[in-house]
């Protein structure tokens, strides 16, 4: 058997958010869509919705990041490739989640930095998904890796997506601070 991951087929996809719901209520006890661990992102002038996972990269910069090794990657109970939070060691610097730039990281303040973890190797948001667009499947050695190759891609055309959109943000929003600190002396 090959390595298992969520996969999606988007055009299935009609934004009626069971899959938020499962999840939230087998990871919180209770049918609150925004404490999901998978999110379904909208388009209502496009007229599209799809859902959103971790791809339990397999280099996370959501693990580089953290300072206090508070995630780290691991084995599910049937073998599937995961990257878990360890909430004991987590601080709330909310690095891994401006890291990750597919917005598989959540906060909540309560339980801190939060992301999915396959349900332990059986996903509650594919049993759900009535729609047939979420499954999870076993792919080949091959095939896992090709899927590798295109997240890193991926990876780097969002980093730089990010830090093109990002920096006139961050210069506008800083720029008193930071001439204020660069201020020559006197």
């Amino acid at each position: 058997m090959g390595k298992r991951v969520i996969a999606v087929q988007a055009n299935n996809c009609t934004g009626c958010r069971m899959c938020q719901l499962a999840c939230s209520s087998t990871k919180e006890g209770e049918f609150i869509p925004e404490r999901a661990r998978i999110k379904v992102v909208f388009d209502g002038l496009g007229g599209w919705s799809r859902p959103s996972v971790c791809l339990q990269c397999e280099e996370p910069m959501c693990l580089s990041v953290c300072p206090v090794q508070a995630i780290a990657k691991s084995v599910t109970a049937t073998g599937e490739h995961v990257v878990l939070v360890d909430k004991d060691k987590c601080i709330g610097c909310q690095r891994c989640v401006a890291a990750c730039p597919f917005g598989a990281m959540e906060f909540f303040s309560e339980s801190l930095a939060t992301k999915c973890d396959l349900c332990g190797g059986d996903p509650q948001c594919v049993q759900f998904c009535f729609y047939d667009c979420l499954h999870f499947v076993a792919l080949s050695e091959e095939a896992y890796d090709k899927r590798n190759k295109r997240i890193k891609a991926l990876y780097a055309k969002a980093c730089k997506e990010i830090g093109r959109r990002e920096l006139h943000g961050r210069r506008q929003a800083f720029s008193l601070a930071a001439s204020k600190v660069a201020q020559r002396p006197q």
